[in-house]
């Protein structure tokens, strides 16, 4: 999932211009992030191994789509820029459209971005959150035709059923689908904007390494 999420970000504008390097969760780590505990499990087990890191970049990007506690532990060890996906994305959503609708993974993230979105004060501008019912390494073991089924059929109904003209990938796992996603919902309106959630963070810590450092840098 994380070598595939990078993947989504060659060919950009800006991504020949930077250094980045990706990193894993220890094995430690739980191998899916499903819930609130394995959120938590997932940090405790990552933040001892990247803090040693934290001088050898300008910037770092959190993709979990969710409230991940890793983003506020980093800013506590660093003054340099840290996104998670899940912030940056809903931010472009509410720039690119009026009502914006979530397609996530397991049934349970469901109410946990409900919650996030609230958090977030953007509860007026969501129109949805929608479940594929595939885990989030399903995504990356399932064939991929029954995932791009999956997430085309939430997006559709967000659309269709709850009047949103924005769709937000809620998954790095998601990440790559874009044009996927807005192939299976241009019928339903030309003006239907797809977010990958991956590429949205990333253009978003860019612009934050820029305004600090006046340059381009090395982001993880």
């Amino acid at each position: 999932m994380t070598s595939a999420a990078a993947e989504a970000l060659i060919g950009l504008e800006n991504y020949s211009s930077s250094q980045v390097d990706q990193f894993t969760a220890p094995s430690t780590a739980p191998a899916e992030i499903t819930s609130f505990t394995t959120e938590i499990l997932s940090a405790a087990a990552s933040i001892h191994n990247l803090i040693p890191l934290l001088q050898q970049y300008d910037g770092f990007l959190v993709a979990c789509f969710s409230e991940h506690p890793l983003v506020e532990m980093l800013r506590e060890h660093t003054d340099k820029p840290v996104v998670g996906i899940m912030e940056a994305s809903l931010v472009h959503a509410t720039l690119l459209g009026h009502r914006f609708g979530i397609v996530t993974t397991n049934k349970e993230w469901e109410a946990l971005l409900a919650k996030s979105v609230r958090n977030m004060t953007l509860d007026h501008r969501c129109g949805g959150i929608k479940a594929t019912n595939i885990s989030p390494a399903g995504l990356k073991l399932a064939e991929q035709d029954i995932v791009n089924a999956a997430i085309a059929e939430a997006a559709r109904e967000l659309v269709e059923k709850n009047g949103c003209d924005v769709i937000v990938l809620g998954c790095a796992g998601m990440s790559g689908l874009e044009s996927t996603v807005q192939q299976s919902v241009i019928t339903l309106g030309s003006k239907i904007a797809v977010i990958d959630a991956v590429v949205a963070g990333y253009e978003v810590l860019l612009e934050l390494v820029d305004m600090q450092k006046h340059g381009h840098g090395q982001v993880m």
